[in-house]
């Protein structure tokens, strides 16, 4: 940002503080429209007293440094990671571990959990697990939005083939990783990818094949679907349980819709914490504390930022405008958030600044033919996301 734009914009954000200028009327539970900011978020006078700029855009360097090439303008040759109509709980472990055999000084694999069918719950980390800030980033915790898996591991890929000699905002991606430690939790709910893409047969349980043809046969029943089985388990959005997962977690539990008390494709959430899967993605959020989270939804192409009662709400909106900058997409505020991933990460003792990417404009599974364009907008967030957490992430 050019030294004239700063000024102006710490200008405004004086007047703003001051009512010399007018803004809408904010409140409890009331989002400030996508334009203006919020003098009661809780981070408001921190962003003023370290000059933060909430709907701030960062200035990307674009020299490349000495024996460094321009990785943000290439793609990876030869890559492991596939794009694939189906990206598959078994095309992730396969990729993992190639990765980690070409990759290996440079990143680590560990198991976070286990699923209620078997499947290994995985965290990939890319740089110094030693380094001051860290950012998280999830995809596929709903079953039928597994095009964020095949995303998120092509991000994570695309780190690795260009850490030794890539570049990003005029310096290295190597000392970039000396900085920041990014993780990927690239499949959240395999079990429910597993159903979605090829049917409830797939599962191992006999208890949980059991379990999905039951509900579908209440579903059916009741009237909530007209779909023969073998269409209904595609769009499948919880996990094997019936439990959707975004929002099981063990945050603003009151806000939780409580449309259902029985396991459903979509509309029931479970008694707080339940699943392994939540659980073990709330043991990794409260083992690290993360500058910036994104977490991969689909579909939409729009950017959902906020929710009430966040407790950073300016940051919240700083990353998403940044984020936008790359994407295109619009910003949404999403209102309640209770139970979700999200609203955990960011209502906990030391909150995160998080935030939801829907991608794709297809009805979820959505058409892999999007995947280039996912792609090219998507491309560059681990990036941005590094900058942001390092010079504005708590």
């Amino acid at each position: 940002m050019s030294r004239f734009r700063r000024i102006l914009s710490l200008t405004l954000l004086i007047f703003l503080a001051t009512g010399l200028v007018s803004r809408a009327e904010t409140g409890p539970g009331v989002p400030p429209a996508s334009g203006e900011v919020s003098t009661s978020s809780p981070d408001w006078r921190d962003y003023i007293g370290t000059g933060g700029v909430a709907r701030g855009s960062m200035s990307i360097d674009s020299s490349i440094p000495k024996g460094c090439i321009d990785s943000c303008a290439l793609d990876v040759k030869d890559p492991i990671v596939a794009v694939k109509e189906k990206y598959s709980y078994e095309d992730l472990v396969r990729d993992l571990g190639l990765l980690e055999e070409t990759y290996g000084a440079h990143m680590a694999v560990d198991q976070i959990g286990r699923t209620a069918d078997g499947r290994r719950l995985y965290e990939a980390t890319v740089g110094n697990p030693h380094a001051a800030v860290h950012v998280l980033i999830t995809a596929g915790i709903h079953a039928r939005e597994y095009i964020t898996c095949n995303l998120a591991m092509k991000q994570l890929e695309y780190l690795l083939a260009y850490y030794e000699d890539g570049c990003f905002d005029g310096k290295g991606l190597a000392q970039w990783f000396g900085e920041v430690c990014v993780h990927f939790v690239p499949m959240v709910n395999p079990d429910g990818v597993t159903l979605s893409q090829s049917g409830v047969d797939a599962l191992s349980s006999s208890y949980l094949r059991a379990l999905v043809t039951d509900t579908y046969n209440r579903e059916f029943d009741a009237g909530k679907t007209a779909l023969f089985m073998d269409q209904y388990t595609v769009l499948w959005k919880a996990n094997a349980r019936g439990v959707n997962l975004n929002g099981n977690f063990d945050a603003l539990t009151d806000k939780v819709p409580r449309t259902t008390g029985l396991p459903s494709s979509d509309a029931y959430y479970g008694k707080t914490a339940s699943e392994s899967e939540t659980v073990a993605l709330q043991r990794l959020i409260d083992r690290t504390h993360f500058q910036a989270i994104i977490n991969y939804h689909a579909t939409g192409s729009v950017l959902y930022w906020d929710f009430t009662e966040n407790p950073l709400r300016e940051h919240c909106r700083d990353l998403a405008n940044n984020i936008k900058a790359i994407t295109g997409y619009p910003l949404m505020t999403s209102g309640d958030e209770g139970g979700t991933a999200a609203a955990y990460a960011g209502t906990r003792k030391k909150p995160s600044t998080s935030l939801t990417i829907e991608v794709g404009r297809s009805p979820a599974p959505v058409n892999i033919g999007e995947m280039p364009v996912i792609w090219s907008e998507n491309k560059f967030v681990p990036f941005y996301a590094m900058k942001w957490a390092k010079e504005k992430g708590e």
